[in-house]
């Protein structure tokens, strides 16, 4: 018998296809930046802007996950299996993302300099300047990790309770304001604070957690009545 079968499944298929999908991205990116380089110049890094999409990307891949809940009950897994070994999978392939990401700046730093442009990042970030990298990974890795269990939490609420899981929307909301404000995405003036990225961080994916296991414990299946 396979051990951790769902974690195993979604770090061969998902993880690589979701960090290949990423990086084409990036070359993307550049190239743009390249070609308009040919009519102004650069002062804006695009690895930066392409970062503010990079949360709803997570969220939203993370919202379609009870699809994949109720293809695994089927399959005879557990509830239990899937609130043990979804999350690592969500822990590990936010890690390598995160570190993509950093390689991503580190890579356009040197192009950047090279060409002789400014590579200037949006003022809200928690990272002053491009070249910070450590505190690059860390905020993009705390983003993408809150984020997307976030994602998984409503996708299953949804499911189980259909139109009253809009209620979930609530903590959801008060999650991302709180945690935007000390990771720099999704920051609004009244939501920044001093507060540290680790504990912040580490807080908001245990309650994070803690709102899809209560959610996903006991969800049952539906069967469509032809």
């Amino acid at each position: 018998m396979n051990r951790w079968p769902i974690a195993r499944y979604l770090l061969g298929s998902h993880t690589v296809f979701l960090l290949i999908v990423l990086a084409g991205i990036y070359v993307f990116a550049l190239l743009v930046v390249g070609a308009v380089s040919l009519f102004t110049d650069i002062r804006l890094s695009s690895v930066d802007v392409v970062g503010q999409a990079l949360p709803w990307v997570a969220f939203g891949y993370g919202a379609g996950t009870s699809g994949l809940l109720t293809t695994v009950l089927v399959h005879g897994r557990t509830r239990r299996e899937f609130l043990l070994q979804h999350p690592v999978f969500q822990v590990i392939t936010t890690l390598l993302a995160a570190a993509l990401i950093t390689g991503a700046f580190a890579v356009e730093g040197l192009a950047y300099r090279a060409f002789g442009w400014t590579q200037k990042v949006q003022e809200q970030r928690a990272y002053d300047t491009a070249g910070d990298l450590a505190t690059i990974f860390g905020v993009h890795w705390s983003m993408l990790l809150i984020w997307l269990m976030l994602g998984v939490f409503v996708g299953v609420a949804f499911y189980r309770w259909e139109a009253a899981g809009g209620l979930c929307l609530v903590p959801a909301g008060l999650l991302v304001l709180w945690t935007g404000g000390v990771n720099g995405f999704f920051s609004l003036p009244f939501a920044r604070t001093g507060m540290p990225l680790v504990p912040v961080t580490l807080a908001a994916v245990v309650i994070a957690y803690g709102l899809l296991w209560y959610s996903a414990r006991d969800v049952s299946v539906r069967t469509r009545v032809a």
